[in-house]
């Protein structure tokens, strides 16, 4: 699907972006230019499976681990040409709350600490399309750039999920199929198999 550029009078900062209102539906990426680009809706197979691994992780949020974030948590990393990521499921740490870089309590910006945890989930036509560029190479690069722990790709086309655990600043795959029990350093207690999320 090819991704369609706005036109608006002037670039538009992250915050601006936040802000931005046309009256439609139309979700939007920001580009580090400060266009924006109009994306898909996300599928209601993501929907499902952002909840449902929401379902399982929350029980083991506590003072360490807060605020899980479905589909609703902007940042603003550093790396690549897009100035806004919004993952599928987002855990952050007591320390956002505080933060003057955290708007709305649904933004993180540049120059905040890394949420501990995100997930995304490969969007349907993920094969050798965008959706799987995306998910696969552009933000893993920008999630390790930016330092988050640990961070899941949820594929359903290929059922599998991979894990990448941040070792001395470079991800460490390990791919999860079938009844493999899928190995968390931020939630250890988890008992959750690749087949179990992913069998919908």
């Amino acid at each position: 699907m090819t991704q369609a550029k706005v036109k608006h009078p002037i670039p538009l900062t992250f915050k601006e972006y936040l802000e931005y209102d046309d009256g439609s539906d139309t979700r939007y990426d920001l580009l580090a230019n400060g266009e924006l680009i109009a994306v898909p809706s996300e599928a209601e197979i993501n929907y499902y499976l952002a909840m449902l691994l929401y379902g399982k992780l929350s029980a083991f949020v506590n003072f360490r681990l807060i605020m899980v974030h479905v589909l609703t948590m902007e940042v603003n990393p550093v790396g690549d040409n897009y100035r806004n990521r919004r993952p599928d499921l987002a855990v952050l740490r007591p320390e956002h709350l505080q933060l003057d870089s955290i708007i709305n309590k649904t933004a993180l910006c540049i120059g905040a600490p890394a949420p501990q945890f995100v997930a995304e989930i490969v969007s349907p036509g993920g094969g050798s399309s965008d959706n799987h560029r995306r998910d696969y190479e552009w933000k893993r690069q920008q999630y390790q750039t930016w330092g988050i722990p640990e961070y899941w790709i949820i594929d359903p086309h290929r059922m599998q999920v991979t894990v990448l655990a941040l070792v001395e600043e470079i991800y460490q795959e390990a791919v999860y199929k079938d009844n493999q029990r899928i190995h968390s350093d931020t939630f250890p207690e988890l008992n959750l198999t690749a087949q179990s999320l992913l069998d919908v």
